[in-house]
């Protein structure tokens, strides 16, 4: 398995569970999942075993622009929190 993209809604909030690897190819259907508005979105990442340079600066980007990343593994929060040259 590359990637499996759940998307649940409850309430309000849109939950996008994203499981496996994420890499450039996938990042589309991220978006997809996520909505036209991404007002209420979190994305689950508990599962998430790794991630390519391109998904990591989109994470980066969701998270800039409010998203909520729920349960980030370590090792990828750690990335996430590197400078970017």
């Amino acid at each position: 398995m590359t990637v499996r993209i759940t998307v649940t809604e409850i309430d309000d909030e849109r939950l996008v569970q994203v499981d496996g690897r994420l890499t450039h190819a996938e990042l589309s259907e991220l978006e997809l999942a996520m909505g036209d508005d991404p007002t209420g979105v979190c994305l689950v990442l508990g599962d998430l075993r790794s991630v390519d340079a391109a998904s990591l600066a989109a994470l980066r980007a969701l998270r800039a622009r409010g998203i909520d990343l729920r349960g980030v593994p370590p090792y990828i929060a750690c990335r996430l929190e590197e400078e970017v040259d």
